[in-house]
């Protein structure tokens, strides 16, 4: 099997999904041998629900659905139609969790039988190396993974850790990794970040290596991801890559995460509404060494099994 992509970086505007469909057919105008056509991101299933009539004859054609699509493309009655249909009419789709399948069927109970949920994987890219970070023994590194945004949650790990006591905050440092989207929010976590009585760093958007190098020197992972209105964690590949690297994880139970993280295993799981149940999981993690090792290593084994060469088996098998 060869796979061929489509290099386009953009957004779901209009513009974008015009400029990613007149690519789109350029490159298929090319392929003279029969192919399937796999539409992997919300911003190229935007494209294709507006101007999938650019490719004539419609190619076969398999979705990917991450899970914010199914709150974001059903917002009003012509989209909501052309997102059923297209959907009704592919020859698979790909969900990551069991509540984006759920999430899925609600909305197009047709297609019930052209499911496939499969999980993801660590990306290869940050993938743990034989060499380990340096890490301190009197210093609990959290570390945190993805764009800073309030769906995100940072605040609320931020203001989890501000409610340990004092001797656990002192030894605690706090790291963001990841691009700012929300200047507004940044800056209130950044004011957050100066009344807290631990070290806070936002080490802003991070190369695969740079970013491999901050989860080898950690020692927890946290992302605190929130629900809204339109948008969702559909699964969330950053607690599989931390998982790899032997770290503990901290999430919300929210959306698709549990198929990520194993309560009680490798992570916890918490509800977004008991605030005082995350400072008390953080807590437990910073004082107990034996807890983090136990959890990080069981969590090694669960990452381990999930690779994206697995993935594409399941995916493309039967198509």
């Amino acid at each position: 099997m060869q796979l061929r992509n489509i290099p386009f970086k953009g957004s779901q505007s209009l513009c974008s999904s015009f400029r990613i469909m007149l690519e789109a057919r350029k490159r298929i105008s090319q392929i003279h041998s029969p192919f399937l056509l796999h539409v992997a991101e919300p911003g190229a299933l935007r494209a294709f629900l507006r101007f999938r009539w650019f490719l004539k004859p419609l190619p076969p054609y398999l979705i990917t659905i991450h899970g914010s699509e199914l709150l974001r493309f059903t917002g009003n009655r012509f989209e909501c139609r052309l997102f059923r249909k297209t959907l009704a009419e592919s020859k698979s789709i790909h969900v990551l969790s069991s509540f984006n399948r759920r999430s899925l069927l609600q909305f197009c109970p047709a297609a019930k039988d052209l499911i496939k949920m499969i999980p993801g994987a660590p990306a290869r890219k940050v993938l743990p190396t034989m060499n380990q970070g340096e890490k301190s023994e009197e210093t609990v590194n959290i570390l945190c993974v993805g764009r800073i945004h309030p769906r995100k949650g940072q605040d609320k790990l931020i203001n989890a850790v501000n409610q340990l006591p004092e001797h656990l905050r002192k030894k605690t440092r706090l790291c963001f990794v990841g691009p700012v989207v929300d200047q507004s929010f940044y800056r209130s976590l950044e004011q957050d970040a100066k009344r807290s009585g631990c070290e806070i760093m936002f080490l802003g958007e991070l190369s695969d290596g740079e970013l491999r190098e901050q989860y080898e020197r950690a020692d927890v992972f946290g992302l605190t991801s929130m629900p809204r209105k339109d948008s969702i964690e559909g699964f969330g590949f950053v607690y599989l890559e931390a998982a790899s690297h032997g770290l503990p994880v901290i999430a919300h139970d929210t959306g698709g995460v549990k198929d990520a993280v194993r309560h009680g295993r490798n992570g916890f799981l918490i509800d977004p509404d008991e605030p005082e149940s995350l400072t008390e999981r953080i807590g437990s993690l910073i004082k107990d060494e034996n807890l983090r090792k136990e959890m990080g290593e069981k969590g090694v084994k669960w990452a381990s099994s999930h690779s994206w060469d697995e993935v594409a088996m399941q995916l493309y098998s039967g198509i």
